[in-house]
């Protein structure tokens, strides 16, 4: 029989994994079907879904249905709780979009602080780079998991073991640097000089210059509520394990649990936030949906109007190329 506290996370999961599946997909088409959102920015977002997609899928299986299976034992039992059930590969996608949310810091810091310099504008070569090297480094940190995770046959679930106890409290230790010190440290230094530059700096008093300063900040406030959401949940995570590797407290399923869900809400809360910022991606986002729907019931049915009112959207979003397309409408 089922405990009551399985239930009740598996329930919360259940609900993240659907809100995230379906909104991060949703991005990843926005982005997609629409040509001028093709931009190399966009495609790092396009890199944050998809990192945030492989955390939904893989942390549900851990946590939904791997606890109600029959788990097999063996070498098929450690295979499986390598690459599918012990959530792996869902760390990969939380630390690919930690390092995703790094890359677009980078970006609008040279975007705002170097607006006319080729040095920092973002070409869809080193798009392509920050993307690799985010999921290499992903790959790279949390993939020690493929060598530690096992089948517990007395525990009768995946667990994690190490040769030496010694190299479990450096990895401990090292999360909190690699997904919260460092990574917290780079974007707010970024981020600080950003704002400062917008905020509280003498801008260019020119129309166009003004127009561009207004689309810079609405992209910057948007970046920087992401991160400021991916540091609520990043931070408390961290300390949990943290403690526990101090011996502060002992660490018990339930602090396992409410630590993964906080990174997991962190990968559905992203798409929640651009619908919220952005007109623009609603705008695209509504558009998707009645698409959609027609083609439900008319197949092949072009819809004249519908294309026309995005027309003066996309205008606006050919003017300023170093900004997020997605968010050129953030209130």
């Amino acid at each position: 029989m089922m405990s009551s506290m399985y239930l009740s996370f598996a329930a919360v999961f259940l609900v993240m994994v659907i809100v995230d599946l379906v909104g991060n997909t949703l991005v990843i088409l926005v982005v997609l079907q629409n040509e001028f959102m093709k931009t190399p920015v966009n495609y790092l977002l396009v890199n944050l879904a998809t990192a945030d997609i492989l955390v939904g899928v893989f942390f549900g299986i851990q946590f939904i249905i791997a606890p109600a299976l029959i788990h097999p034992e063996d070498k098929t039992g450690d295979f499986l709780c390598k690459f599918v059930t012990g959530g792996i590969l869902g760390w990969v996608g939380a630390v690919a979009s930690v390092f995703s949310l790094v890359a677009i810091a980078i970006e609008r810091y040279y975007a705002v602080m170097f607006p006319h310099s080729q040095r920092g504008k973002l070409t869809k070569t080193k798009t392509a780079i920050f993307a690799i090297v985010s999921w290499v480094l992903a790959l790279l940190w949390a993939g020690v998991g493929f060598f530690t995770t096992v089948y517990d046959r007395d525990k009768k679930s995946c667990d994690i073991k190490w040769s030496k106890e010694i190299y479990a409290n450096v990895y401990t230790a090292g999360w909190t640097v690699v997904a919260g010190v460092m990574p917290l440290s780079i974007m707010g230094f970024l981020y600080a000089r950003v704002v400062y530059r917008l905020w509280f700096t003498v801008q260019e008093r020119e129309v166009t210059q003004m127009a561009s300063l207004r689309s810079r900040k609405r992209v910057t406030k948007l970046v920087i509520a992401v991160t400021i959401v991916y540091a609520l949940c990043w931070v408390p995570e961290l300390t949990i394990y943290f403690l526990g590797f101090t011996g502060a407290i002992q660490l018990q399923t339930i602090h396992i649990n409410i630590a993964s869900a906080l990174v997991f809400f962190n990968s559905t809360i992203n798409p929640v936030v651009y619908a919220l910022q952005s007109s623009i991606f609603r705008g695209h986002l509504r558009d998707l949906i009645c698409t959609c729907c027609k083609k439900g019931w008319r197949s092949n049915q072009v819809n004249p109007e519908l294309a026309q009112r995005r027309l003066p959207s996309v205008v606006s979003d050919k003017r300023e190329e170093s900004d997020i397309v997605l968010h050129e409408g953030v209130k």
